[in-house]
């Protein structure tokens, strides 16, 4: 047998009856800790939120330029990354070039090749001179033009750049550090 027989001392009852669980106090002690950590850990959250967004919008952009630039390599024909944020907000890859937000079902080269703004988090696409900007690449997979293009992406918190270089090169930067991105 694992246990002797012999002595075995009971517990001597002095007339108070254990009580079992938590006292109320207890219970808003620890409301009262759980709420003071989520109110300190909601901001930082929201920035989490925020970044990983904004890493997948300008990912996006990077992507879809390097999208457009394969095109134009594979179908041997020019190719166009048009960004309109003047009036209406979207990026659209197309093989013609006067593509616009609202015609695109009819000239965007397939449904992924559209996408909008998100306009959460004040989410906002430029260029240097703050014009629409459709870009050309040839099929060879440079530019038309002889100069580099610099988009700019901005969010509450949070700037980086897409700058596509006269030779058809996408290069992402951020202004902060965001995991994936390069720093500018």
């Amino acid at each position: 047998m694992a246990f002797p027989k012999g002595k075995i001392k009971k517990r001597k009852d002095n007339g108070y009856k254990r009580a079992k669980g938590m006292s109320l106090i207890e219970l808003l002690i620890v409301i009262c800790l759980t709420s003071i950590l989520s109110v300190s850990a909601v901001p930082s959250f929201q920035t989490w939120l925020e970044q990983n967004d904004f890493k997948h919008f300008s990912s996006q952009l990077a992507n879809s330029a390097k999208q457009a630039r394969i095109y134009a390599l594979t179908q041997k024909k020019p190719y166009y990354l048009i960004t309109k944020f003047e009036h209406a907000s979207c990026v659209i890859i197309s093989d013609d070039e006067n593509c616009t937000c609202s015609t695109y079902p009819n000239c965007a080269v397939n449904n992924a090749a559209f996408w909008e703004i998100p306009a959460k988090w004040n989410s906002k696409l430029t260029t240097l001179n703050a014009k629409d900007k459709t870009v050309a690449f040839n099929q060879h997979g440079t530019l038309n033009f002889g100069s580099a293009t610099t988009f700019k992406l901005s969010s509450h918190h949070f700037d980086a750049k897409v700058t596509i270089s006269p030779l058809g090169r996408v290069k992402l930067c951020s202004e902060q550090r965001i995991t994936g991105i390069t720093l500018c």
